[in-house]
């Protein structure tokens, strides 16, 4: 269970190349509603999405590889598969549910969202974990959003009370991707997502390349996620059966 959980754990804690943007002084503070509206019109628009991948994971030292396959119905399921030369894990992420298996140790789990926000001290759902696979903000809705312009880009920050969560995220001042996402409490355990080299086709804009790093007091973990589209739009099933004879864990 080992490799799969390594992912699902990092993500808990995801036509023409988009130029760089002009980082020039010029650049000038707007007022946070029109940067929200800007985020808002790069919503990608699709039914159905299929990524291909490579991760590569460095945690204390080791480094290990594996190719991914994502598909996406969007706002209502996620089906990540992971293999190397064999199949090692699949899992499939619903809106109230998340079952996994990884094959090389027969074992699997059956739970909820709630068991992992509870974990975390953060409110994932399906939403937030598939934006940080497309780039967007995990959690944008109903927080109050303050605004600095740092390195000439617009970083908009934002506080969870409840949870004590420190939410940060930063856009190109050009095209208003998203650039950085940051979630940080008073423990010292940091979540950390770098977007770069997004592609647009078909009103759907995706970045090719997203580094999560993952920080607490015992160790640090980076994972680097090169993707492609594969499919867009056109409808893709979501094969998921844990096989018989595996152990249920409990996280």
């Amino acid at each position: 269970m080992r490799i799969f959980l390594l992912v699902i754990l990092i993500i808990f804690s995801g036509c023409n190349i988009t130029k760089k943007a002009n980082t020039s002084s010029t650049i000038k503070k707007i007022p946070t509603k029109r940067i929200i509206e800007n985020v808002e019109k790069n919503k990608s628009d699709f039914t159905y999405l299929l990524l291909r991948s490579q991760a590569t994971v460095i945690e204390n030292g080791s480094k290990s590889q594996f190719n991914v396959s994502i598909r996406i119905k969007n706002d209502d399921k996620i089906l990540i598969s992971g293999s190397l030369l064999i199949p090692l894990f699949k899992g499939l992420l619903m809106e109230n549910k998340l079952m996994f298996y990884e094959k090389l140790n027969k074992s699997y789990y059956d739970g909820s969202f709630q068991y992992v926000s509870d974990l975390f001290n953060f409110e994932f759902s399906i939403e937030s974990v598939q934006n940080l696979f497309i780039g967007e903000p995990l959690t944008f809705k109903d927080s109050k959003l303050t605004q600095t312009l740092k390195n000439s880009e617009y970083e908009l920050e934002s506080f969870d009370r409840k949870r004590k969560v420190l939410k940060s995220y930063t856009f190109n001042p050009i095209n208003f991707n998203l650039k950085k996402q940051s979630f940080s409490n008073n423990s010292g355990a940091k979540l950390s997502v770098v977007y770069d080299n997004y592609k647009t086709l078909e009103k759907v804009n995706v970045p090719q390349l997203i580094t999560i790093l993952a920080t607490n007091k015992e160790k640090t973990t980076r994972v680097v996620i090169k993707s492609k589209i594969s499919r867009i739009n056109q409808e893709v099933s979501f094969p998921f059966k844990i096989p018989s004879g595996y152990k249920k864990i409990k996280l």
